[in-house]
């Protein structure tokens, strides 16, 4: 199949980065030969390269008119519908990469696609495939860091993704990744060091900063986390999400009143969210003011019925009053038909229940052992000690 010039000065243009160029000489190719297969494929590729799917199958439908048969334009096409839902896809998709002749992109569509329905399994061969015929690749790398962690192997999608992100010295994502993996695998400190370079990258990814507050609550360094929700908000000045977290990390560090103004300004922002006003309760209780973090909680468990933590901060509210367990009783029961499974929901019903149903409080502290949150869990021992006939 002849290669235009104009279709090899735009092959070239887009392995420099420069897209927008590459795109003109590929259409200027296209406008002179309508069937210059070399352009259409092109510039498929550079679509998809920028995630225009619409654009990209237009120009892969007009390829396969022509070549019916074509196997790269097939397997860009049954990755698309893939991906959409169309699990039928992936027979043609796995014989396209069969094929002796098929090439990186017949391969790494296939991985790609089996990554898309969760067959992790057999995503990471085919990834590995596509990773031998193009050694280095970060996209690749990448994908194949996914389909890892997805198959629970951390260690190894950490090294993928490490690889991917050196590979490619400008893209976030990798990194991005990694930090996840390494917080999965309970290394706080190094994701926070490691989400701090994907920032350094992507510095108006806005993804980036809220996950970085969130991490750096986790570590207990809530000042970091407020500098992070401050450039977020300079960034989406009216996302209340943004005004929250700056609110929460304001409150963790301490700084209650300033937690109490930020959080007010969020929930002007975003009048019936159940988050934002469990935030402002928890800081006007640490104030003193019992009263509006009541009404505060009330509205958020109308609201939004199965939000577990308005309900479990309202139940302890409730039972650090004389005569409040009954109340508190109503309102978890009701949490634990949304929450079935929640170890706090067990833990604060097992409380309002020890004075008037020892057995039956007894059977959810039980429950609240399991937690994975070591302050519940250990509450829950010490109840299920009490509870215990001896």
């Amino acid at each position: 199949m002849a290669v235009s010039k104009l279709a090899s000065s735009a092959a070239r243009l887009m392995k420099q980065g420069l897209l927008k160029e590459a795109a003109r000489d590929f259409e200027r190719a296209i406008e002179q030969d309508p069937k210059d297969a070399s352009a259409l494929l092109g510039l498929a590729r550079l679509r998809l390269a920028q995630h225009d799917e619409t654009a990209a199958r237009a120009v892969l439908q007009r390829l396969v008119a022509l070549h019916p048969t074509h196997p790269e334009a097939l397997s860009h096409l049954a990755r698309l519908d893939a991906e959409k839902g169309d699990a039928r896809q992936l027979d043609l998709l796995a014989a396209l990469a069969a094929q002796p002749k098929a090439g990186f992109f017949e391969v790494i569509n296939h991985g790609r696609a089996l990554l898309g329905h969760d067959r992790y399994a057999a995503a990471i061969p085919e990834l590995e495939r596509a990773l031998a015929l193009q050694p280095g690749n970060a996209q690749t790398l990448t994908y194949l860091g996914m389909a890892l962690q997805g198959d629970k192997q951390l260690d190894r999608a950490l090294r993928r993704y490490q690889e991917a992100a050196e590979a490619n010295k400008t893209e976030h994502l990798p990194l991005q990744l990694a930090a996840r993996v390494q917080l999965l695998q309970g290394h706080v400190g190094a994701a926070i060091v490691t989400l701090r370079q994907a920032i350094l990258r992507s510095p108006r990814e806005t993804a980036l900063f809220r996950e970085f507050a969130s991490l750096c609550l986790m570590a207990g360094a809530p000042e970091a986390a407020m500098r992070a929700a401050i450039e977020l908000r300079l960034q989406l000045p009216d996302s209340a999400d943004a005004i929250y977290l700056h609110g929460i990390s304001a409150f963790v560090a301490g700084k209650d009143e300033d937690a109490d103004r930020i959080l007010r300004e969020a929930l002007a922002k975003a009048p019936e969210s159940a988050p934002v006003r469990v935030a402002l309760a928890k800081v006007r209780r640490k104030l003193g003011d019992d009263a509006e973090a009541q009404t505060l909680l009330e509205a958020a468990v109308a609201t939004d019925p199965s939000e577990a933590g308005a309900a479990n901060d309202l139940a302890v509210l409730h039972l650090s009053r004389p005569g409040g367990a009954a109340a508190a009783r109503a309102i978890l029961t009701e949490a634990l038909k949304h929450h079935p499974d929640d170890a706090g929901v067990h833990l604060n019903l097992a409380l309002a229940l020890a004075d008037s149903d020892k057995a039956q409080a007894l059977t959810h502290a039980k429950r609240a052992q399991a937690s994975t949150h070591r302050d519940i869990r250990e509450q829950a021992e010490r109840l299920v000690t009490a509870l215990s006939p001896h």
